[in-house]
């Protein structure tokens, strides 16, 4: 069931906020909360703006309502090894998780957008000590409507997510869209422990000239761990760390489907240590890294699919390491019967678990939708990474390798069940720590959304 709004979007906004302040009394540091209200102030008032316009009759304002059920067995809830844990714990258990959420998609001359938030409760059979909650939010804004009345051709976006979990993925899932992915998803596993994590981006592009425009991108990110849970004389420490990421460059069009980018990018981390670390560890230390990148990408886009290539050199400061970088991506159009989506790229990264400063981080992700019938598909997918400190004598390597399979079945126009089994095996080395983690989850799940 889709509830239209015809003239403003002021009582879907006020549930989110409703939903997201609730949130906060999952989130164990108050300031952290700021900035899940303060994305959805953003998004909220450029959805509001565009719904306040006089003029914009052909607005379309959708809400959709969902509640998810699913039942999962976890061989590994800890993401440890046994002999990490105190005696008699129980590494394998049984898990219910029962949650809801709600999309907010808005569509107008000058504006589309949507804004997704959801919650889920998950309780252990065995393990009843870790029952835990989850949030979440994503988020997008397109405004090349409005920016286009200033400049014909201009665009602009905005992306945002978050989410907190104790059981951070290793991997960023689905389509990462036209915000990119997420700078914490790539690869790196670490023990169990509360985390909050997110991200905004803007995206914008200036016409210059004819088939020259200059493109700009800003990114801001954060990640906070608490407390390691259960893990005991380990030595490990997790980095609160905290990013400023912009790229600039111009853009030639070669033909319509085709266009070079030439950028420049500069990433600063700034780093302290979240005190979660069990054992030893170096309290309060602080750590900032600054990477500079110059690279070339061309992109090929058509109506069936797209392709981009790149690459180039990136410099590591203060370790004055530098190192080739590069990325390769292939999507088809997602209408079709089979959607098949290759990510390749080796770039600079952060290092939160561990060890502070930055990765050279090689991640390979593809992922395959094919759909049956009218109510029956399947998904699959691949995941690798290699992470190695920076410098990589330094002896910091994170390694992993996870499969996913999934099949969907659409039981009426609003229920779908689906079966899931994922495959994690990963490898966490430095000179004080190493140990590789096998991790199988299979399950079910009850999906039943109103749209």
């Amino acid at each position: 069931m889709c509830i239209r709004i015809a003239t403003s979007l002021q009582r879907p906004l006020e549930y989110i906020l409703v939903i997201l302040l609730w949130h906060r009394r999952c989130v164990e540091i108050r300031q952290q909360c700021a900035f899940v209200i303060v994305t959805v102030l953003v998004l909220g008032t450029l959805l509001g703006a565009g719904s306040l316009q006089p003029g914009f009759v052909l607005a379309e304002t959708r809400f959709i309502p969902s509640v998810v059920a699913a039942e999962r067995y976890d061989t590994n809830i800890y993401f440890a090894t046994k002999s990490q844990l105190p005696p008699g714990t129980r590494l394998d258990d049984f898990v219910t998780s029962v949650g809801g959420g709600a999309q907010l998609l808005h569509k107008s001359r000058d504006l589309e957008a949507s804004l997704t938030a959801g919650a889920d409760v998950n309780a252990f059979v065995y393990n009843t000590g870790v029952n835990f909650l989850t949030t979440r939010t994503e988020g997008y804004a397109i405004l090349d409507g409005w920016v286009g009345r200033l400049a014909q051709g201009a665009q602009l976006r905005v992306d945002e997510r978050f989410r907190y979990t104790p059981e951070s993925p290793g991997f960023l899932t689905g389509a990462q869209g036209g915000g990119g992915g997420d700078p914490f998803l790539r690869g790196i596993q670490g023990f169990r422990a509360n985390t909050f994590a997110g991200t905004v981006s803007i995206n914008g592009s200036y016409p210059v000239a004819r088939g020259l425009a200059l493109e700009g991108r800003y990114t801001f990110g954060l990640i906070r761990v608490g407390t390691a849970q259960a893990v005991t004389n380990t030595g490990a420490v997790y980095f609160n760390t905290t990013i400023n990421s912009y790229t600039v460059g111009p853009r030639f069009d070669l033909t319509p489907v085709d266009s070079i980018f030439l950028s420049f990018q500069q990433s600063l981390l700034s780093q302290t240590d979240s005190g979660s670390g069990v054992g030893v560890g170096v309290q309060g230390a602080n750590a900032n890294t600054n990477a500079q990148t110059l690279s070339a990408k061309y992109a090929r886009v058509m109506p069936d699919w797209s392709f981009s290539f790149g690459g180039g050199v990136t410099l590591i400061e203060p370790a004055s390491h530098a190192f080739t970088n590069g990325s390769m991506t292939i999507t088809t159009n997602p209408e079709r019967l089979t959607i098949v989506q290759l990510d390749l790229s080796r770039q600079a990264a952060p290092s939160f678990f561990l060890q502070a400063g930055a990765l050279i981080s090689n991640v390979g992700q593809v992922q395959i939708t094919h759909l049956l019938s009218e109510r029956l598909s399947l998904r699959g997918r691949l995941s690798y990474a290699l992470n190695e400190g920076v410098p990589t004598t330094s002896g910091v390597q994170f390694t992993n390798i996870t499969v996913s399979t999934g099949i969907g079945y659409k039981l009426t126009r609003t229920i779908d069940v689906g079966l899931f089994y994922d495959y994690t095996d990963f490898k966490n080395e430095t000179p004080a720590l190493s140990y590789t983690v096998l991790r199988n989850v299979v399950g079910f799940s009850l999906t039943g959304y109103w749209n």
